[in-house]
């Protein structure tokens, strides 16, 4: 019974000691991988990025806040109407 026992630890010791290895492994080869295929990128290159990326932003925050304008029109058009219409059911009484 003991040696089962001591048997059954000794093989999932050594499973999770060959799952550490490989996981290890495999994460120093993805590393090195990526370090020898990714070329560096010029300056150049990553300045017109950045400056599309600039002007994606200043778009989308200009739509958003025109959006916003828009909505906030509609809004205070629907107010004036109901101001109006309930002006007129006050003359009628």
């Amino acid at each position: 019974m003991d040696s089962g026992i001591t048997s059954l630890f000794i093989i999932i010791f050594i499973v999770v000691a060959i799952n550490f290895y490989l996981l290890i492994f495999r994460r120093m080869k993805g590393i090195r991988a990526r370090k020898l295929t990714r070329p560096a990128v010029s300056e150049d290159k990553q300045a017109i990025w950045r400056d599309k990326e600039v002007q994606r932003r200043i778009e989308g925050e200009q739509a958003a806040a025109y959006e916003r304008v828009k909505l906030r029109n509609e809004t205070l058009a629907l107010y004036d109407e109901v101001r109006r219409r309930a002006a007129e059911r006050e003359k009628e009484e």
